[in-house]
This record gives structure tokens, C-alpha cells and sequence, in this order.
């Protein structure tokens, strides 16, 4: 028959070894969570205004837009443009179609247009 010096110390064992499969477990289930993140929901508004200003170096283009139902009022505002290669037809006067992409109250215009050139409408 076991002395209660062995049942003792094989029930202690079981404890921990319980313990350490909960702690084990409660940190496998914070890893998986923490990399189950869900994507922002992204919102897409089209735009259609006059180019201000082109900032190649920073990817930014200021656009003065007139108003964007359920987002914002007619405002001129820089904006990140998602591919910098769609800024390098654009200069100021040019008017442009966007598609404004929202997501975590950060806006960038992607499939930028060239609707009208500025040279176009200067020519006689």
C-alpha cells in the first residue's frame, strides 16, 4: 500500500502538470486569436474633381472635389494616391474620376482618370 508521502506528491504532480496544460492551452488560444484579425471594411466613394496640386515624392495629390454624398462636404484636400505611376500623366487644371477607398478613417484614391487636361481646355 502507498504511504500518503507517495499520494501526495503523485496528486501534487497531477495539479501541475494540470496547471501547465491550462496555461499552455489559455496561451495556444491568444496566439490564434491574435492573428485572426478581420480586414477594416473598406468603403469606396467615386470622386470626380480638379487637380491642385501633384506631390510625386510623397504620392500625394491635392484634388478640389465637389461633395461626397454621405462621407463629406465639396472641400480641396490631399489625398494618398495608391499607385505613385498614376500620378506621372497628372498636372494642375487636369480634371480626374477616382475611386476615394476609406478604410480606418484613412482615404487613397485609386483607378484614377484623366477626364479633361488642363491643355485641353486652354486650347482654342
Amino acid at each position: 500500500m502507498p504511504s500518503k508521502k507517495a499520494s501526495g506528491k503523485k496528486t501534487s504532480g497531477m495539479k501541475a502538470s494540470a496547471i501547465a496544460a491550462s496555461c499552455l492551452l489559455i496561451a495556444l488560444t491568444i496566439v490564434l486569436l491574435s492573428g485572426c484579425h478581420a480586414k477594416p471594411e473598406e468603403k469606396h466613394y467615386p470622386i470626380t474633381g480638379e487637380v491642385i496640386s501633384v506631390d510625386a515624392a510623397h504620392r500625394i495629390l491635392t484634388v478640389k472635389h465637389g461633395e461626397i454624398p454621405g462621407l463629406m462636404p465639396a472641400m480641396t484636400m490631399g489625398y494618398q494616391v495608391a499607385e505613385s505611376k498614376q500620378l506621372e500623366r497628372l498636372q494642375p487644371g487636369d480634371t480626374i474620376t477616382a475611386d476615394l477607398v476609406v478604410s480606418e478613417n484613412k482615404g487613397r484614391l485609386e483607378k484614377i482618370k484623366l477626364v479633361n487636361s488642363r491643355d485641353q481646355k486652354t486650347a482654342p
